[in-house]
């Protein structure tokens, strides 16, 4: 009985940690595309234990190095989406890997005992998944949202809807005057404002990306 259930254990380890592929990998919104503006479709679900929120190791097979990770937007059945998040300048392609970053734990034989069962522990509450994302560039020392970001704001807040939280985070990476900040915030907010989005929570944060325009990002919790 006891070889049974460290077998059993064991199988589910495994199943689980088994990797991932990135079958797809789409552009959505409206032109000109940024490389955060992927969404990458993997081959596997809720029926390999992906949730909502959850971080995943995105790596090239044969490469032991991981080169960013991906976050989980949307679970259905058998196929998931997640956004990613690079630690260099390398992205991923279709067939890549991805592997769920927290190990489960292998039990001890010796510590099994059928008689009697143990009792489970209380369930933890599940983390806040993380904010959908989306990044708008503005001309070096302007403060007016561009007519095409304009209408990625108009497709975010039609996918995403307009309940929830919203947000804007500003960056401090770069040399910018304050008061362009504040100008460029106060565009975005007035955008937001006449999509129907009434309360808009400010960011600052030291965040860069790859491009040689001003980034700024629009945020949103469900």
């Amino acid at each position: 009985m006891r070889r049974f259930l460290v077998c059993l254990a064991l199988g589910g380890i495994l199943d689980a940690q088994a990797p991932l592929h990135i079958a797809a990998v789409e552009r959505r919104g409206p032109p000109p595309y940024e490389a955060t503006d992927r969404i990458y479709c993997l081959d596997g679900g809720r029926d390999r234990g992906l949730r909502v929120g959850d971080r995943l190791l995105v790596k090239r097979i044969g490469d032991i190095r991981a080169c960013g990770h991906f976050w989980v937007t949307e679970v259905r059945a058998n196929q998931a989406e997640a956004r990613y998040e690079p630690t260099d300048s390398t992205y991923p392609m279709k067939g890549d890997l991805a592997i769920l970053e927290v190990l489960k734990w292998l039990p001890d034989p010796g510590r099994l005992n059928p008689e009697p069962l143990p009792v489970p522990p209380p369930l933890k509450a599940t983390p806040k998944a993380p904010p959908r994302e989306g990044v708008l560039f503005f001309l070096p020392q302007q403060a007016a949202l561009s007519l095409a970001g304009v209408k990625k704001l108009e497709v975010w807040v039609e996918e995403w809807g307009r309940a929830g939280q919203w947000g804007i985070l500003v960056p401090t990476a770069k040399a910018l005057k304050p008061a362009l900040q504040k100008q460029r915030a106060e565009s975005l907010e007035a955008a937001l404002r006449a999509l129907g989005i009434e309360h808009v929570k400010l960011e600052t944060d030291p965040r860069t990306t790859e491009s040689k325009y001003d980034p700024t990002w629009v945020r949103h919790w469900d």
